[in-house]
């Protein structure tokens, strides 16, 4: 009888495990055929677009781009239904490249911080994030800087806090200090195969340099007869830099 009831018990866990299975690829199959519709569509209007006079391009472009609204709002839907779901990231990273630097619902923020801060897909999300600054986008990136155990998260985050502020002159220090941080601790970390953190150093430390007042970098090279010079030679004298190239 125990061994009946066991086996009972059994079968009913093995069928909510494949229910819950089915559920997670369903969620994931309607966010990919949303995202998958969207694109499709706009590739479709692009090909036509192109394929017209040049003259009626920008015309059509303007009156005729798809929009994005029905798709996001679909989207967030099965976000806030699923928001434990790993396919949740695909469409919150889409929701984010195409808001138009508008900031994400703060429930979004509230699920990626609960179900989703180690998880190794949350730096797609954070660096679809460049076009938002707000508040709620900002606390976010700090959370995941001080609390996520994802290496690329947490560069992610700081990356993103560093090109956020990287115009304003009255945060030149704390841009400073991100961007030491993100060379320090996450050397290593890319972007489209680039790794930004010594990147960035290696600009602020240039632009520096280069400030108006600072001395000029030594250079060093050959004058028209091929003799060796160096830019410290001339030091004290007025000296004229043509720099140019031949492609």
């Amino acid at each position: 009888m125990k061994a009946k009831k066991l086996l009972i018990m059994l079968i009913a866990a093995a069928g909510l495990a494949v229910a819950q299975t089915d559920a997670k690829n369903k969620i994931a199959d309607q966010i990919s055929e949303l995202i998958e519709t969207q694109d499709a569509a706009v590739k479709k209007f692009m090909d036509e677009v192109r394929a017209l006079p040049r003259e009626k391009q920008r015309e059509a472009y303007q009156k005729g781009y798809p929009q994005f609204d029905d798709t996001i709002g679909a989207l967030y839907t099965l976000v806030e239904e699923s928001p434990a779901e790993a396919a949740s990231l695909k469409a919150i990273s889409w929701i984010s490249s195409h808001s138009r630097g508008k900031e994400l619902k703060p429930e979004v923020f509230a699920a990626l911080e609960k179900h989703h801060l180690d998880h190794s897909g949350l730096s797609e999300v954070i660096l679809s994030l460049h076009g938002a600054n707000g508040e709620n986008t900002q606390a976010f990136l700090a959370t995941v800087v001080e609390k996520s155990k994802a290496q690329d998260a947490q560069g992610s985050a700081l990356y993103m806090q560093a090109i956020q502020i990287e115009r304003d002159t009255t945060k030149t220090a704390q841009y400073k200090a991100l961007v030491e941080k993100l060379n320090a601790e996450h050397s290593n970390f890319e972007v489209r195969g680039r790794k930004v953190g010594a990147m960035m150093k290696a600009t602020l430390e240039a632009k520096e340099k280069l400030a108006i007042g600072k001395s000029a970098p030594e250079i060093i090279g050959k004058d028209v007869d091929g003799k060796e010079m160096k830019l410290s030679d001339y030091k004290g004298k007025i000296v004229v830099l043509d720099f140019w190239g031949d492609w």
